[in-house]
């Protein structure tokens, strides 16, 4: 699992290390840098797949901004040629630094390292690559063997010798997506061409993962995780069929199967309704509640604004789904969620006494030396409270109030 990453000169974030649970909720002011961690993450699970190619990037949930974007450029600080990703794994760590010049048309290797354990695995600089886990059998390569958007491990990773437990968790990140799911694309009014499997960064195959999930979880696990979809009270089941003329719009876009959800109170015949009519909100609990029940879903995965389009109630029911399923997944899984949200009811779905969940105030730094940099701060009880302390101190009030109170410093 991901421990900690460092990020230096990469957007907002000029030099931040920012230590990680198995659930992370980041809240803030619109602009703050909350996304921007989120597509640290991306580009690093990117090098982690095969390198920084646009599709790569593209399929990751990672804005193809400009190359030159992607770097900070603080008016009084100097203007690096790199920015900098440094990961921390339970058994190993990563390190790259990415050229992101304005004169370039793709971001690319300056520099790599993996080190598994104490032990460097191999080593990427102006100077050549070189396998150290395997010196014997591969001599140093000339940089230019290995394409700068191509990341050494994608190329090399067969000769590697690195032991299975840090394999399983390059290989476990390197799935990492950012999803943000849209709306019009879950109506089948808009098309995202980007095929990522199993369910679409946007939600463009909803319909098709929820067909596999119904057809290949096991009752009794999937039971407890749909149950979300079912809270607004109208909905009481859904079914995956063919495109149906009396029940879908003509204009509405379908690969073949469709989403109908039942509206329990509607007569029978006239209870079925599309994805093209059902409530948005609806539509977003079902997709996330396919994201987190389908066996092909990366163990790691992004979620961008987890509040979506739903009432402060649903948000706070949504997070504490999603707490649970994460937190109480089996220990061979080693789930991670990294979440960001705009709505004060997610911070109560969130134990910050609990070593594995983790709330993260993001903010803009407005001191004359750090002016704009984002900054993010770990909402944590003193050393030694308890959580009666806690509630004795902040007179029974949860996060959420404390934050519209203005008592968390810099959320709002």
């Amino acid at each position: 699992m991901l421990r900690k990453l460092r990020i230096e000169r990469f957007k907002s974030i000029f030099e931040q290390e920012v230590e990680f649970g198995k659930v992370n909720l980041f809240v803030g002011p619109n602009g703050a840098g909350k996304s921007n961690v989120l597509e640290a993450l991306g580009i690093l699970a990117a090098a982690l797949s095969s390198g920084l190619e646009p599709p790569v990037l593209d399929v990751k949930g990672v804005r193809l901004s400009l190359p030159h974007q992607f770097k900070s450029a603080f008016k009084n600080q100097h203007l690096a040629r790199t920015f900098r990703l440094e990961a921390v794994f339970d058994h190993g760590r990563y390190d790259c630094s990415i050229s992101a010049g304005a004169n370039r048309s793709f971001l690319e290797f300056a520099s790599e390292a993996l080190y598994d354990g104490d032990r460097q695995v191999f080593g990427r600089s102006g100077h050549g690559i070189k396998l150290h886990s395997a010196k014997e059998q591969l001599p140093a390569l000339a940089k230019e063997s290995v394409d700068p958007v191509r990341s050494v491990w994608s190329v090399l990773e067969p000769f590697a010798k690195i032991s299975s437990a840090f394999r399983s968790e390059l290989e476990a990140f390197s799935r990492f997506a950012i999803y943000a799911p849209q709306t019009a694309i879950m109506r089948g009014l808009a098309v995202d061409n980007r095929i990522v499997e199993p369910l679409g960064l946007t939600g463009s195959g909803l319909a098709n993962a929820m067909d596999a999930i119904l057809g290949e979880v096991p009752r009794e696990t999937l039971d407890p995780i749909l149950k979300i979809i079912w809270q607004p009270g109208w909905a009481n089941q859904v079914r995956i069929r063919n495109f149906d003329p009396n029940i879908v719009p003509s204009h509405v876009l379908s690969e073949g199967l469709v989403l109908y959800i039942r509206d329990r109170y509607m007569r029978a015949g006239r209870d079925m309704l599309s994805a093209f009519d059902a409530s948005e909100g609806t539509l977003y609990l079902i997709f996330v509640a396919a994201l987190l029940a389908h066996p092909r879903t990366p163990r790691a995965f992004g979620l961008d604004n987890v509040d979506g389009t739903l009432n402060p109630k649903l948000v706070r029911q949504l997070s504490k789904h999603l707490v649970d399923i994460v937190t109480d997944s089996e220990p061979g899984e080693n789930r991670q969620a990294f979440m960001t949200s705009h709505h004060p009811s997610s911070l109560d779905s969130v134990d910050i006494f609990e070593r594995d969940q983790k709330i993260f105030v993001v903010s803009r730094d407005n001191d004359s030396k750090r002016r704009g940099q984002s900054n993010y701060f770990a909402l944590r009880p003193p050393t030694g409270m308890s959580k009666a302390d806690w509630v004795e101190k902040h007179g029974g009030k949860n996060l959420s109030e404390l934050l519209l109170a203005e008592r968390i410093p810099g959320a709002l």
